[in-house]
């Protein structure tokens, strides 16, 4: 609170904190300010906290103009309406800057924002009732695609630029609603999580998001990467179809025996020729359908990691690579889950891992059969996982409540599990006391000869 001090003690400070919450939680920052200035000067009854202001000629932080900053990408402002002199103190320290109201609107400073040289887009983005036209949207998703950081999101109220924020994160990463959900939760984005008018903002939006079931491709990388995410509904496990477009050699990643033709219907219909199916780890939860898939095509070639005791045409470990064409996935292993799990990364912009049972969206693998060890798969994560760039994609090996994808920063910052010392999340493992998988008994020796089986 911004505020520190009233002259009728801590307790109704807290109070009235408190009641001021209730009371604006719909207003932006910059709007609250103003309100609490006027209160002082009215009633004189408040001393505002001026014993702990910056230095004479030091930069003001920027959540005292009434900014906020998301922990994710971390590059980007929020505000509302904003004085003159505050739009002026913080050009300065921002590249590009997006309007989302029109041009005549009296919080638009834009001869602040020029003195200072930066980036200026007006690009309307209207809210409740009103929502953006397509048209509208695309074009504040196309400023913050080419805009450099740190950028600026303004509106009047400081709702509309978390709404425009959500939007192209979801967009940029391929989100379901469900992953878009947890992420604005997490981020506490306020249109989100505290405005109580904003409902028709946050229907239109996860109506622009597709659902888990819908084969998902990734964004543009550049690279020529053909890209499929399938799900197999009844052991919500992904399957992942990679392919090199300059050559049309592809793979599988974690199929299942269910989704046999569903997989190799995906590939004719990309145009792409199979080379390898490859596996994360032996699971426990369903068969692979590389046995299968190799028994009607015999070019094709079974992968699995080496540790895991697991029979294959071919064993991998930490440091190899499994090429395809002009592209290759590169192989971390990451343990704990089971002895042999394996991670593989494909570097480019954005990076992408597929993480098995490893990792998951605020989760990861169970670490109490198959070799399973809490300590092994909390330092095979934060190790080889976290390590990676944090705008890398984490595409994990299922997920059970409608998400499908995720970062490194989103899970280094908010999963539940492994944001906790080692120490804790060992504990926290040894007490889920879940039930074993239904196929457990089917699905592990059937994996363990993965691919070779007559």
């Amino acid at each position: 609170f911004w505020l520190k001090d009233l002259r009728t003690g801590a307790r109704t400070q807290f109070l009235f904190a408190f009641a001021l919450q209730q009371l604006t939680s719909d207003m932006s920052s910059a709007e609250v300010r103003n309100l609490l200035t006027k209160a002082v000067v009215v009633e004189g009854g408040l001393e505002g906290a001026q014993d702990d202001a910056p230095p004479e000629g030091a930069e003001v932080p920027v959540e005292r103009l009434g900014v906020e900053v998301p922990a994710v990408p971390g590059d980007v402002g929020l505000c509302g309406g904003l004085r003159a002199q505050d739009v002026a103190a913080l050009a300065g320290r921002y590249k590009a800057w997006i309007y989302l109201n029109t041009a005549d609107n009296p919080d638009f400073h834009l001869a602040e924002l020029e003195a200072a040289g930066v980036q200026v887009v007006v690009a309307p983005f209207p809210g409740p009732p009103t929502m953006p036209s397509d048209e509208q949207a695309e074009g504040v998703l196309a400023a913050l695609e080419r805009l450099p950081r740190p950028l600026m999101l303004q509106c009047s109220t400081g709702m509309r630029v978390g709404a425009a924020l959500l939007l192209w994160l979801a967009k940029h990463r391929g989100y379901t609603s469900e992953s878009a959900d947890v992420l604005a939760t997490d981020l506490d984005l306020k249109f989100w999580t505290k405005c109580t008018r904003c409902g028709p903002m946050k229907e239109w939006l996860l109506a622009k998001l597709p659902a888990q079931d819908a084969p998902l491709a990734s964004l543009p990388r550049g690279d020529g990467l053909v890209f499929r995410q399938l799900f197999d509904p009844e052991t919500s496990t992904f399957t992942y179809v990679l392919g090199c477009a300059a050559t049309q050699e592809a793979l599988l990643v974690d199929p299942v025996l269910e989704q046999k033709e569903r997989d190799l219907a995906t590939l004719k219909e990309l145009g792409l020729q199979l080379k390898y199916v490859i596996n994360t780890h032996a699971h426990a939860d369903h068969i692979t359908s590389g046995g299968a898939i190799r028994k009607d095509m015999p070019e094709v070639k079974t992968i699995i990691s080496k540790a895991s005791g697991a029979n294959a045409d071919l064993h991998i470990q930490e440091g190899d690579k499994v090429t395809f064409g002009n592209l290759a996935l590169e192989v971390l292993a990451t343990p704990g889950h089971t002895d042999g799990c394996l991670t593989y990364y494909l570097a480019g912009s954005p990076g992408m891992a597929f993480t098995g049972d490893a990792l998951l969206i605020r989760g990861c693998g169970r670490t109490d059969f198959q070799q399973g060890d809490a300590g092994v798969l909390y330092d095979s994560v934060h190790g080889k996982i976290f390590t990676l760039p944090g705008g890398t994609l984490v595409y994990p090996g299922h997920d059970y409540k409608g998400r499908n994808v995720s970062t490194v920063d989103e899970e280094k910052q908010f999963n539940p599990r492994l944001t906790k010392s080692k120490e804790e999340f060992a504990k926290l493992m040894a007490e889920l006391d879940l039930p074993y998988p239904k196929k457990i008994e089917t699905a592990v020796p059937a994996n363990m000869v993965c691919g070779v089986q007559e």
